[in-house]
């Protein structure tokens, strides 16, 4: 009878041991300390910088690690240098791993930086000429690209619900006249389909439209 119950107390700590070590492994495949970001900037090839190291040129993606008031400088000669602190939030997959991975998994993640997440994951920057002045259909195609990657998510729901409110704004910045905005929004939600990237779709619509 105590040989059965040493070997059931054995058992029974190779379960609980197994449980933690699935755990911990929860907490690293789940989420990680780094993240894929995607930078693009008008004009390309600009320096990439963050902290005084350089990360490249435009376009750029990489493994960037996760931290709190991330600050990058984008410089170009002949151009004003722009800087951006990148925002974060909690990443959606924290909350699976409390599920799954419960107050271990969460106390492995926040040790770690993992809990965040940069978000947008990709970035558009328009760069101003040191000696800026009027630029014409160079600055309003620009423009128009910017509008398009900071308003991406509620553009590409408008397309689909029907609603104007941010496609009302791009209209104007695309001149495009009232009878041919059904037109756009057919041609604008293929566009979309076609170039999940939002960089890239910014420049195919602001192509498109402001030749």
């Amino acid at each position: 009878m105590k040989q059965a119950r040493l070997i059931l107390f054995w058992g029974l700590s190779v379960s609980v041991t197994a449980g933690i070590v699935g755990l911990f492994g929860c907490a690293t495949i789940v989420s990680g300390k780094s993240q894929e970001l995607s930078f693009t900037s008008e004009p390309e090839e600009a320096t990439v910088t963050a902290g005084g190291r350089v990360l490249g040129k435009t376009p750029l993606t990489l493994q960037l690690e996760k931290k709190s008031g991330q600050i990058l400088t984008f410089e170009k000669e002949g151009y004003k240098p722009q800087t951006m602190q990148l925002s974060m939030r909690m990443d959606g997959l924290f909350l699976g791993n409390i599920l799954l991975g419960g107050l271990i998994g969460t106390t492995i993640d926040g040790i770690t930086g993992a809990v965040h997440e940069y978000s947008p994951s990709q970035y558009y920057v328009t760069l101003v000429p040191e000696s800026s002045g009027p630029m014409g259909p160079i600055g309003d195609k620009a423009e128009a690209k910017v509008f398009i990657v900071a308003g991406y998510k509620s553009i590409i729901e408008e397309l689909h619900s029907g609603k104007a409110e941010y496609l009302s704004s791009l209209f104007t910045l695309l001149k495009i006249p009232e009878g041919k905005q059904d037109e756009a929004i057919d041609k604008i939600r293929s566009l979309s389909e076609l170039y999940p990237s939002i960089p890239e779709f910014a420049e195919r619509v602001a192509s498109y439209y402001l030749k």
